[in-house]
């Protein structure tokens, strides 16, 4: 808990906080969502399966006959090319014929007609080029990792009619490419299809996925060869039907069980290994060895599932030997049918050393599967209280107490089946650490994160629901696993193909942690929150949405204060104070939703109200532009974004698929026989075109929302009949949504021309780097000209502004007066006329005034943007655009100013492009912006003075110039850079010169998980507060950190010198260190480790800092260690809180942890990036400062008294 004091900092209308908990590998803040193990090839997987060998396995089936690949199969209902192969995304083809049962199996050529909404894949066999995808000419399909070579790159998603593009299987990564002795065997991630070097290979992880694909012959086979009987058994078409499956796949660790023939438990017969592996355990190959055993199998005995399912675990594990000690493969009987004897079969030595099983777990990362197949229900299956105690035993404990489980439970022969623990099995080896419950004396136990286990079921000729639960329980806690029912031959294959895929779709190097937040509240008025929510994914399109909740006060008994509380629809507490986050236990159900949504993005608010008002109203704009040197002006007859032409539909025939719009020529259909064009267009109108909330409509709402990853949005007071609050919402989907407050509903959504072609890519959502459209912050300029709160009134407007971020390198504007008539004024467009070295549009714009004349002149204020190339290099670097300081016409956007090397003012070292925000002053008061800071990617605090004195504003008017460089070149531990602004007030001390206090942080935010650069919390004095420094002086030279005193030790707070002598030694030193300090032109800390000096640890500053009260609050991150045991999670880090007083960094509060002297900080609950810290007075509230979801009361702040501070940022 933090409890302190702060002064509430003036700001616009709306004051906004995020929890920024903001890459496939790339550089950009989203690293932290990846494991660091993550890796162009991936561990095998490893898949233990666990077969039925019980007598009922001898019953016989109907099935269809065995599949010839020699014979043509193409009958009058044949549909099928025999030279292509073919898959269909989401779904198996031998589902669609269980669907519609084996008279109907015809209806596989048009799925349209049984609601699959899905178009087959297809390509040519010539072009499938992978060896191991031969069993496609044997067997007829193929289950595997592949990928598809389409517009010079390796992609996850196939195409709909690219017949001759290459598909290549992760199973021959470096064996063999497109043609047999060619020395190009790795598919390259450059615009060449194949590379002779393995470093150039393209990420597996991100551009392949799994797939069964299937041959023309076979399909045509399933279509014209019904069911007969065919007097096999069942364990003979299980044996029939694995055979084929490990003779197609490569990519896989497999192992082999069965149960035991005295029905007590079961044994290993075939140790884990690579398929491919020669003498994994006696003679020929890991395949051969696991199809022999198989074949050697007899239906014999009960059905002992938990026990074998048990035994499956002890050798998971590494434990005792258990049933498999004395386990049998056949029972023997004499003339007259009595038994005589079992034939021993303990589980293979090569499976244990000596009585104790050795783990197939080898590696860190490494996915662990159980398949159980089964076709009867528990028989003579006990598992008592000792076994239990066994599975989950060691450093993480006790099997879950669910119901009927913690008894001894036994299904005798001919009982009712109880609870056998099956179910309560699967969730405990899916949740707790299997790494830690192995032995410590096995060499396995020292593998970092947390190693599990998922379980897939397949009820042959059973659905038990015990199989469901099983199942289910695994894909609760691992997000793996499924039930599969099979009857025949064909069900049989298609479920092991659907767990195939499951399983090389299951990441082994991306998961997603709790999702992210970010918060912002509405005004000091009013007590609504909003936040905007995402989920992080490994495809380009990321969940968002936009949830309201409540801020209320409740009284704190043991110490009077009244403390916030963030509350829910109901009056509940809504964020769980250990996680930081949304409660999910009780769930908290944001406003506007119908049902409790708790951390659920997905669920309820905004996305969940956007069929509230019928069809949507999403625009963009079709017209061309005038370009007025760099600023495009939209046709008067098109500006409207309401007219007919800009209406996102698939009717409006003025959005092409050309280039210039959707950039979809020459794409196959996405839906049979729907064009791509018009499938697209009806999806971002927001048509749930394919049936997404399965509820076999496609003609109703999709409620789906994209990600406001970094974009802050706006909140606008009309205070009309019709709207009060209106939030303008940006995400990276490529829209700007309106969204009423008052229920949710969505007023309408506006999409760019420029953000068009970015649609597809958002639609079909492949695995593949992240799409980013409008990830800027929204900025609303708002002219209530008769100051009644009311816009509606003459000469009143609303001007919006947005900016791309990665997404691009354009700034919008749009005229929201009316929000349901809104239109489109006009786009800076960066690379072009004035604009030339506008980079990627970060620096969120300030709406502000300054002088002109006897007047004052409405301008936009903004950084250069932010450069690429900052995302690389270890060292300090110049930057080609973005190193720019901007003033605009916030009418027109023309450009009125710019300061940078080439600039209006030219500064010869402003060769680094400036992200962040510009910090305008008002140090005259007079209501206009006369001062100026930005901070660069090289270090740099910038500063611009405006004469005022002028009888007009003129580019001529600004001077400035460096005033600090905090940064070294050829140095990776001083590559220090600034993303965000100095947080600036004007301290005055009694006796003392006047300064203005400049608090920053410096981090690098394209790489939060960097550990190479030492960075700093900077408190720098700028005693020119009304003289403009001499910068043409050639003695003149910006402040370094020498000139800046080393506060990390707080020894001028005598905190680090307390006990160090007596006290009049402890007072000298003090003393001292104030004396230092007063000397030097500010200080700074290290943000090295708290607990032992000089261990830089990586932590950096990725918000904007703030000055409260005489007190500088600075949030920072610190990168999980990627040494430590969380190699496999994703990199979420720890946020953390500093509260330092302004004059001489000595804390302000009382630290609950026992760090070194100096470092009185506080561990966030949230994970990940945190937000800066903002405040606000609530209605009937208190002062109140809140971190994204964390709030707390402000209460009295030490060690300020003797400053006098104001806040002078405007």
């Amino acid at each position: 808990m933090f409890i302190f004091m702060k002064k509430q900092k003036i700001t616009a209308i709306s004051m906004l906080y995020g929890m920024m908990i903001s890459l496939p590998v790339v550089a950009e803040d989203i690293e932290i969502y990846r494991s660091v193990s993550n890796s162009t090839l991936e561990t095998q997987a490893n898949v233990l399966f666990v077969l039925d060998t019980s007598g009922s396995m001898d019953t016989t089936v109907f099935t269809r006959p065995d599949y010839d690949p020699t014979a043509s199969y193409s009958s009058a209902a044949a549909c099928y090319d025999s030279d292509r192969v073919y898959t269909l995304p989401g779904f198996s083809f031998t589902a669609v014929i269980n669907a519609v049962g084996d008279t109907n199996a015809s209806l596989l050529c048009t799925f349209s007609n049984v609601g699959f909404n899905q178009f087959v894949r297809q390509v040519n066999r010539t072009a499938v080029v992978c060896n191991e995808a031969a069993s496609l000419d044997i067997t007829g399909f193929y289950s595997g990792k592949v990928s598809q070579y389409f517009n010079n790159q390796w992609r996850s998603d196939w195409e709909v009619s690219e017949l001759d593009d290459f598909i290549e299987c992760e199973a021959d990564s470096g064996i063999h490419g497109e043609t047999t002795g060619d020395a190009r065997v790795y598919a390259s991630q450059n615009a060449a299809a194949w590379s002779n070097t393995s470093t150039e290979e393209m990420n597996w992880g991100t551009a392949g996925t799994g797939r069964s694909i299937y041959s023309g012959n076979y399909l045509n086979y399933i279509i014209s060869a019904p069911k007969t009987f065919a007097g096999k058994t069942r364990i003979e078409v299980m044996k029939d039907v694995v055979t084929d499956f490990v003779n197609s796949n490569s990519k896989l660790n497999i192992g082999l069980m069965r149960y035991s023939a005295d029905g007590n438990g079961g044994m290993v017969l075939v140790p884990v290994a690579d398929i491919g592996l020669v003498g994994a355990s006696g003679p020929g190959t890991q395949r051969k060895d696991f199809i022999d055993k198989l074949n050697a199998m007899v239906p014999i005995g009960n059905t002992p599932l938990s026990e074998t399912f048990y035994e499956a675990v002890m050798y998971y594990q590494g434990k005792d030997v258990d049933y498999g000690l004395n386990s049998s493969s056949n029972l023997n009987f004499d003339g007259d049918g009595n038994f005589i004897s079992a034939t021993p079969q303990p589980s293979v030595a090569s499976s244990r050393s000596g009585n104790r099983y050795i783990s197939p777990i080898k590696n860190e990362c490494q996915k662990n599967f159980i398949v159980m197949l089964t076709d009867g229900d528990p028989v003579h299956d006990e598992l008592n209280s000792a076994r239990k105690g066994n599975i989950d035993s060691g450093a993480e404990s006790t099997i879950v107490s669910g119901s009927g489980c913690g008894s001894d439970d036994d299904t005798g022969l001919g009982g009712a089946p109880v609870d056998n623990c099956l179910n309560e099995i699967s969730e405990s080896i899916g949740t707790n650490d299997q790494n830690l419950i192995i032995g410590t004396s096995d060499p396995n136990a020292t593998l970092k994160d947390k190693q599990v286990i998922s379980t897939f079921t397949i009820g042959f000729a059973n659905e038990n629901p015990l199989l469901k639960d099983t199942a289910d329980a695994s894909q609760a806690v691992t997000k793996a696993g499924k039930r599969f029912f099979a009857d025949d031959a064909l069900s049989l294959a298609t479920s092991l193909n659907a767990i195939v895929e499951d399983i090389y779709k299951t990441e082994t190097s991306f998961s997603s942690p709790a999702v992210a937040v970010n918060a912002f509240n509405r005004a000091v008025s009013l007590n609504d929150l909003y936040f905007t929510v995402f989920k992080p994914s490994i495809g380009q399109h990321w969940a968002g949405n936009f949830k309201k909740y409540e801020l209320d006060f409740v009284t704190d008994i043991s110490t009077g204060i009244r403390q916030p509380i963030i509350k829910d629809g109901d009056g509940n507490a809504a964020v769980d104070p250990v996680t930081g986050f949304f409660n999910n236990d009780p769930k908290a159900r944001s406003f506007w939703s119908a049902e409790a949504d708790g951390s659920a993005v997905e669920a309820g608010g905004a996305a969940n109200e956007f069929e509230i008002n019928g069809p949507r109203k999403v625009y963009t704009y079709t017209g061309t532009y005038t370009n007025n040197s760099g600023v495009l002006k939209p046709q008067s007859s098109l500006a409207n974004l309401t007219s007919a032409g800009n209406e996102v539909t698939s009717s409006n025939l003025a959005i092409t698929d050309g280039s210039a719009m959707l950039n979809i020529t020459g794409l196959g259909s996405a839906i049979p026989g729907i064009s791509r064009r018009d499938t697209l267009l009806d999806w971002a109108a927001g048509i749930d075109v394919f049936d997404t909330n399965n509820d076999s409509r496609t003609v109703d709402m999709r409620l789906e929302m994209g990600d406001p990853l970094h974009s802050q949005p706006a909140l606008v007071q009309y205070n009309t009949p019709i709207f009060d609050i209106v939030a303008f919402v940006a995400t990276n989907d490529g829209y700007l949504h309106a969204i009423n407050t008052t229920d949710g509903s969505e007023i309408f959504s506006f999409i760019p021309q420029e953000l068009l072609s970015n649609l597809n890519g958002v639609m079909t959502s492949a695995v593949g780097s992240k799409i980013y459209g409008l990830d800027g912050d929204v900025v609303a300029r708002v002219n209530d000209a008769n100051k009644d709160g009311i816009i509606s009134g003459t000469g009143e407007f609303v001007y919006l502004y947005v900016g791309m971020r990665r997404g691009g390198k354009n700034y919008y504007s749009l005229d929201v007066t009316n929000p349901v008539a809104p239109s489109l004024r006009w786009v800076i467009k960066g690379g072009v006329g004035d604009y030339a070295d506008l980079g990627q549009t970060w620096s969120s714009i300030n709406v502000a005034k300054v002088k002109d004349g006897t007047n004052s002149k409405d301008v936009l204020i903004f950084g250069g943007g932010y450069d690429i190339n900052q995302d690389a290099g270890s060292i300090r670097s110049t930057d080609s655009v973005g190193n720019v300081v901007y003033i605009a016409d916030a009418d027109s956007g023309e450009l009125l100013w710019s300061g940078g090397p080439a600039g209006d003012t030219v500064v010869p070292s402003m060769n680094y492009s400036i992200p962040a925000r510009v910090a305008p002053l008002d140090i005259s008061g007079d209501g206009n912006i006369d001062r100026l800071y930005a901070a660069d990617m090289g270090g740099q605090i910038l500063r611009f003075d405006i004469d005022e004195s002028t009888t007009s504003f003129s580019p001529s008017s600004i001077k400035g110039g460096s005033i600090a460089n905090l940064a070294v070149d050829n140095s990776p531990a001083d590559a220090r850079r600034f993303y965000y602004p100095p947080d600036v007030a004007l301290i005055a001390e009694r006796g003392k010169q006047a300064y203005l206090a400049l608090a920053i942080t410096s981090g690098y935010r394209a790489h939060p998980n960097n550990l190479a650069v030492h960075d700093r919390i900077y408190l720098l004095k700028d005693k020119n507060i009304y003289n403009v420094p001499d910068y043409v002086n050639p003695s003149y030279q910006p402040l370094t950190e020498a000139e800046l005193y080393n506060a990390t030790e707080n020894l001028a707070g005598a905190e680090g010198v307390t006990g160090a002598g007596t006290p009049a030694e402890n007072t000298s030193a003090q003393d001292a260190a104030l004396t230092a300090l007063g000397n030097t032109e500010g200080w700074y800390i290290f943000l090295d480790d708290e607990t032992s000096t000089g261990n830089w640890i990586g932590e950096k500053g990725l918000s904007e800092a703030l000055i409260l009260g005489g007190s500088v609050i600075v949030t920072t991150f610190v990168p999980r260690d990627d040494t430590a045991a969380s190699i496999c999670s994703p990199q979420s880090g720890q946020g953390k809180v500093f509260f330092m007083n302004a004059l001489d960094a000595s804390p302000v509060v009382t630290s609950t942890t026992n760090n070194r002297p100096g470092r009185h900080l506080y561990n966030i609950a949230k994970e990940g990036i945190p937000p800066g810290v903002v405040t606000s007075i609530p209605e009937n509230g208190v002062p109140t400062i809140c971190i994204g979801s964390e709030c707390k009361a402000a209460e009295m702040v030490r060690g300020v008294r003797r400053t006098f501070w104001n806040e002078v940022e405007e």
